[in-house]
């Protein structure tokens, strides 16, 4: 249990909050006490997403779904308030780690201790799949290993088997090692797909990493979806029973009805083959303690070099409590040389990229360069880039330059059009808003708004006067999503203004220059050096958080679900933070020069970064690992990924804006 965080309630309903459980993508749990004295958790969804109506309908569903399931193997409902201004679902609290925890710490289990643990979670399943519910997300981290037995926990994402899907085509929930083929697929999942995600829970109980480990999602997603289970060292009922589970076939997986008994009266069989060594075995229900003089092996505890999960660990899930064993980050593929000839300045250039697949969360995608084509197409843009961005619809393409331009283009007729603005006297940040209607750019110690059709300037904002040093000049600007706030860092301080009154809404002098990112929903702001995290409550602005010791660049990025915060640092890394625990995730390390551009793919879990070397790269935030890499037509200055999140821009220092492909 972590301690409250000051910007935590300390009440939930009739409960008072004692510390913090964990988080997930839906919200905080907390441990609580009843009036009583009975300790629940508590699960409060993120304020943010209080008013969303998807996460309300996901949160109405999961109280539904918890109070229909008895406790024998869950956790039981107590208590719940839907319609709170911030949902909420108080459980009774199970103490124990959970199976994640257990093999982590003190590696895989007995095949004997397999079997009795996939017998209570097959009991456990049975019992909700007779409510008609499909839990979707078993997994280690939801398994908690209890004094009486394991205990299934998190119906965040249970529906009933005869409700609609809360997801649009194409998307997939869950996680990544632990799903079936058909959620990879985003065809129906039912009480099959929770089979499938039983012989895998327990295949990383008794080997230590999920039978589909690889050191890239998408070679993960490759081999649930083509390749056998890796079971190594596991034989006789015990891997027939999973090889059964993990059938590709859903019609090819045992009913989970008869899988309790068929897990008790199987024998242990051989134990997993294990590197010579000291014995690291857990022996679970009954409990027993171990001995004193029983030599645990301790993993290391990972480092930013890791830049990874353990093997089927929810990245955006719940809080560790421990070291973790280092995951493989995959080698950047070698990148292609410079072009041949020179690229003409002025020109928007159609690359060409080829998707390796299009299985992730959300529909993101892995991506692997081809080549640049098209070099001979060229369209005027501006002198530089200092702003870039698709319109809503993804018809068209937008950029700003220092030469006091606005282009705009239509990808598919290649035509474009422009707008003349003032030339600032030096090049200066700017941004679009959402509709591409207004951009937001500085200059000197002000901050104007120039309609993006008429070049007309339609609001001044004032900073600090004096420009010793350049002291009121603005490192960075936002607009907040609905247009209403706009927000500038400066060596004076952050300035918050409100857009349709022009109102001065906060002056903070203690957060100095750095980057300024607002949240997807517009209540959180990220700026400052050192970074800080404020939330925007009606007139007032108030620090939450600071965001990791390290120095910060002028350049972070929320990801479009709100859950991630990207922040570029002086040393030329990214560093990956979690908005919603106040956790450092990763360090994501290959740039040699300067970065000058980020974008999230609008899957949330695709992360593009550039450099003044012209490299950009493409992450799989969950491992850490660059999925992509592209050099060549000079410094990046911008990206942005269409809305569709089948396109990414990436706008060089020449002029020309590369739109590559992404199918």
């Amino acid at each position: 249990m972590d301690a409250l965080l000051p910007g935590d309630p300390r009440w939930v309903g009739p409960y008072q909050l004692d510390g913090r459980l964990g988080a997930g993508g839906m919200g905080q749990v907390y441990l609580a006490s009843s009036p009583g004295g009975r300790k629940v958790a508590v699960k409060v969804i993120r304020p943010e997403l209080a008013d969303t109506p998807q996460f309300r309908t996901r949160f109405v569903r999961e109280v539904d779904a918890a109070r229909q399931v008895g406790g024998f193997h869950t956790a039981q409902v107590v208590d719940a308030d839907p319609d709170a201004p911030s949902p909420w679902l108080a459980t009774a609290y199970i103490p124990g780690p959970t199976l994640q925890q257990v093999v982590t710490t003190h590696g895989p289990l007995t095949p004997d201790a397999v079997l009795r643990l996939g017998a209570g979670l097959a009991e456990g399943l049975t019992a909700i799949h007779r409510c008609g519910l499909v839990h979707r997300d078993l997994k280690p981290g939801n398994v908690i290993i209890a004094d009486d037995g394991p205990r299934i926990i998190d119906f965040g994402i249970a529906r009933a088997v005869d409700a609609s899907s809360l997801t649009a085509t194409g998307s997939v929930i869950g996680t990544y090692a632990y799903m079936s083929p058909e959620q990879i697929r985003a065809d129906r999942a039912d009480a099959a797909s929770d089979v499938f995600a039983l012989g895998a829970v327990l295949a990383f109980a008794a080997t230590g990493s999920s039978p589909f480990d690889a050191p890239t999602l998408l070679t993960v997603v490759q081999r649930i979806l083509d390749e056998p289970p890796a079971l190594d060292g596991l034989d006789g009922e015990l891997r027939r029973i999973l090889e059964s589970c993990l059938a590709k076939d859903p019609a090819d997986r045992p009913a989970v009805a008869g899988l309790p008994a068929r897990f008790a009266g199987a024998p242990a069989g051989s134990a997993p083959v294990r590197p010579p060594g000291p014995e690291h075995t857990v022996v679970l229900t009954p409990a027993r303690p171990t001995p004193p003089h029983s030599p645990v092996q301790q993993p290391r505890p990972a480092t930013v070099a890791d830049l990874g999960t353990p093997p089927g660990a929810d990245p955006y899930g719940a809080t560790r409590t421990g070291p973790v064993p280092a995951a493989f980050a995959a080698p950047v593929p070698p990148a292609p040389g410079p072009a041949t000839g020179r690229v003409s300045r002025r020109t928007l250039i159609f690359g060409g990229l080829a998707a390796a697949t299009a299985a992730a969360v959300g529909a993101t995608v892995l991506l692997r360069q081809t080549g640049v084509l098209g070099q001979d197409d060229a369209l005027h843009g501006p002198d530089g880039i200092d702003a870039l961005a698709f319109g809503p619809d993804g018809r068209t393409v937008a950029a700003a330059g220092p030469d006091g331009t606005i282009w705009r283009w239509d990808p598919s007729t290649r035509h474009g059009t422009v707008t003349r603005i003032d030339i600032p006297h030096y090049e200066q940040p700017g941004v679009f808003n959402r509709d591409l209607t207004v951009l937001a750019r500085a200059d000197e110690n002000k901050v104007q708004l120039y309609d993006v059709a008429t070049g007309r300037v339609t609001g001044t904002f004032t900073g600090a006067a004096s420009f010793q040093f350049q002291d009121g000049y603005f490192d960075s600007v936002d607009l907040s999503p609905d247009g209403r706030t706009l927000a500038a860092s400066s060596p004076k301080g952050l300035y918050v203004w409100e857009v349709p009154s022009g109102r001065t809404l906060a002056v903070h002098e203690d957060s100095k220059s750095g980057p300024t990112a607002f949240g997807p929903d517009g209540g959180l702001l990220a700026a400052g050096d050192p970074l800080q995290l404020r939330r925007l409550l009606a007139d007032q602005v108030v620090t939450t958080v600071a965001v990791g010791p390290q120095k910060a660049s002028k350049l972070a990025e929320f990801s479009p679900d709100g859950q991630l915060l990207a922040v570029v640092l002086v040393d030329y890394t990214v560093l990956l933070w979690n908005a919603a625990t106040h956790q450092a995730i990763a360090t994501l390390d290959r740039h040699k020069a300067a970065i000058q551009a980020l974008a999230f793919h609008p899957g949330s879990r695709l992360l593009a970064s550039a450099d003044q070397d012209g490299t950009a790269l493409l992450w799989d935030t969950a491992s850490g690992s660059a999925t992509t890499a592209f050099t060549g037509h000079g410094p990046v200055q911008a990206l942005a990924f269409s809305p569709d999140g089948k396109t990414l821009a990436v706008g060089v220092r020449s002029g020309s804006v590369h739109l590559w492909p992404v199918h």
